[in-house]
């Protein structure tokens, strides 16, 4: 089994598996190596170059101005590419022990996807596209935990987890939580993780969920991690859900003391900026979803997240960006951010292969005048999707989104631009 399993690793990381449902199952310990490849071509109307290293290899929500256009291959339309592990022991009275890895790869180059790295290549002018992301090039950085369960006590995972709310927005966004699609699907929520986009995923984390008949629970902790790096914030994040026949809610609220953040959220407008944010972040998300019947689904839901000046300002000497050391140290966030994210949407299957999926996304930062980043933003989202089985489908996408507020003033040397679109066409495998 030992011997077994260790194969099937190398297998896995040099490429010598090549088909679906690979895995391992002997005296109640199984071992799965699955992933998501998804391809695409695709433009967008005012885009700097596409990354090599950025997960979505473009840019597609943030303000923009550009004039030039994008076109060409993408990574990750509607899935972020992806390898991973995972496996479960059998320790009896249904009890399991499991683990997760999981690594995310920008598949048109083959290298680790590192959204850090695409802003720290930017540092010297505009160049490419890149954003802030937890997504920053470590080996497992979608997710590395082990844990276990129980059909009645619930389940605890430890290690790198994803946030509840980003479970959240991959259940309730109306085209799939698209990565080039979905302002929701590309930034893992407005906010990523209730106020920081790095927090969508929680290093030194405790995960704990469990469903009590229609009502399920979540609570997640993280701990302070180093001072010297992004890992030095710790704060918390709790969900309540209620699901009964076609009807669910689901709510998450959280708090994350000294968040450290890219200072910059304005991708390809003005050059990144060259240091680190320490901040508060509070947050919550409500959301809904109704059935209609086995053919269509009604979702909708709602953001709201504040970002304050942090608990500890004594934190400006961190440089450390998930391996990367920036040329300046962090500040502190200055003034109060406070940004409402309004959805809604659905899809239809008009045959059982063939699905589509619309939704609107209303973005206000309006409420944010004295650091100059009010603006408001509308985004209205297509995706047509087609299977021909469980492990290969192809689709078709587009995100037409209009800027206006003050806001626009302050991005660039020039005004960035107040719309952009993003159309493509891609093929998404899945083992």
């Amino acid at each position: 089994m030992k011997i077994s399993l260790l194969i099937l690793a190398a297998l896995s990381v040099t490429g010598g598996i090549a088909h679906a449902d690979i895995g391992f199952s002997k005296d109640g310990v199984s071992l799965d190596v699955y992933g998501i490849l998804d391809v695409g071509v695709g433009t967008l109307e005012h885009s700097y170059g596409g990354s090599d290293v950025f997960a979505s290899t473009v840019n597609p929500y943030n303000l923009n101005s550009s004039p030039n256009s994008f076109s060409g291959l993408y990574s990750g339309g509607i899935s972020m590419s992806r390898w991973g592990l995972k496996g479960d022991a059998d320790l009896g009275s249904g009890m399991k022990a499991f683990f997760k890895l999981e690594s995310a790869v920008n598949v048109i180059s083959g290298v680790l996807a590192n959204n850090g790295q695409s802003i720290y290549n930017d540092l010297g002018g505009l160049k490419t596209a890149n954003g802030a992301s937890a997504i920053d090039g470590q080996l497992f950085s979608r997710a590395a935990y082990v844990g276990f369960s129980h059909p009645l006590l619930g389940s605890l995972e430890g290690g790198r987890t994803t946030n509840l709310s980003l479970d959240q927005v991959a259940e309730y966004d109306p085209v799939q939580a698209a990565l080039l699609y979905s302002p929701l699907g590309f930034s893992g929520g407005i906010g990523g993780g209730l106020g920081a986009t790095e927090n969508s995923r929680l290093d030194d984390s405790l995960k704990y969920e469990n469903k009590i008949g229609p009502v399920g629970v979540g609570l997640q902790y993280k701990l302070k991690g180093s001072q010297f790096d992004q890992a030095a914030g710790f704060g918390y994040v709790a969900m309540l859900a209620y699901s009964a026949g076609p009807v669910s809610f689901k709510g998450t609220f959280s708090e994350i003391t000294n968040a450290v953040a890219w200072a910059t959220q304005y991708s390809n407008v003005v050059t990144p900026d060259p240091n680190l944010q320490i901040e508060n972040t509070r947050g919550y998300m409500l959301s809904a979803l109704y059935k209609l019947g086995t053919v269509a689904t009604i979702k909708a839901g709602y953001e709201y997240l504040s970002i304050t000046a942090p608990s500890n300002t004594h934190l400006t000497d961190i440089q450390q960006y998930f391996g990367l050391t920036l040329p300046n140290p962090a500040a502190n966030a200055g003034g109060q951010q406070h940004f409402g994210v309004l959805w809604v949407g659905g899809d239809y299957k008009f045959t059982p292969a063939f699905d589509l999926g619309i939704g609107w996304y209303d973005i206000n930062t309006d409420n944010a005048p004295e650091v100059g980043k009010e603006y408001l933003a509308n985004a209205y989202s297509a995706l047509a999707d087609y299977s021909f089985n469980k492990s290969f489908d192809t689709y078709a996408g587009a995100m037409l989104l209009s800027y206006s507020g003050a806001g626009l003033d302050h991005k660039a040397p020039i005004l960035a631009y107040s719309s952009n679109a993003m159309y493509g066409v891609g093929l998404r495998f899945r083992f």
